[in-house]
């Protein structure tokens, strides 16, 4: 999947906004963006997949235009406007594969989520981690078992702040990231 048209997009916008050399973190990873370069660097100055440099990006652009404020509503993606729409490719794309890793190798899972991700478990579901992917944005992950019956079931939840900074498609894609990273 190409992210040209989106990487240069945010540059522009991130020029009008004046942005400076920075570091940041994104899910445990450190990044360093050199703005007058237009690159987005990983620590060991290998350049960022394109995933993660529009989601810093895009990131930075809306804490820049409107900060970030978690307000304490945890929502799905189902709730952000347009969520719906979305629903069935995000379901299928993030929401299954978790809930099957859980199902198929639930210590490995528990283990990537506190070690890989530095998560932490919280009450919610038969078990629950809250994730840092941006400094002070949290993801929850909620999983539960199943039964012979019942499939495993996994659902994701973020601060509703967050849609403050994020459109719907950028919601999606840092979900999958941390469905990705935690599966790995």
């Amino acid at each position: 999947m190409g992210y040209e048209a989106s990487l240069s997009l945010a540059w522009e916008e991130l020029d009008r906004l004046d942005l400076q050399d920075c570091s940041i973190s994104l899910l445990g990873e450190d990044y360093r963006l050199m703005a007058k370069k237009k690159e987005v660097l990983l620590a060991g100055g290998a350049r960022a997949g394109q995933m993660q440099a529009v989601l810093i990006l895009h990131y930075l652009i809306g804490f820049m235009q409107k900060g970030y404020s978690p307000c304490g509503e945890w929502i799905s993606f189902k709730e952000t406007r347009d969520g719906n729409l979305f629903w069935p490719a995000f379901q299928k794309s993030a929401v299954e594969p978790l809930a099957q890793a859980f199902s198929h190798n639930p210590d490995g899972l528990a283990r990537n989520l506190i070690e890989g991700l530095d998560g932490r478990i919280v009450e919610g579901g038969d078990l629950a981690f809250e994730i840092a992917t941006f400094p002070g944005v949290m993801v929850r992950l909620l999983l539960w078992q199943g039964e012979e019956e019942l499939p495993a079931e996994a659902s994701l939840l973020f601060d509703r702040g967050l849609t403050r900074i994020y459109s719907t498609e950028d919601v999606a894609v840092l979900l999958l990231a941390v469905v990705q990273k935690a599966i790995e």
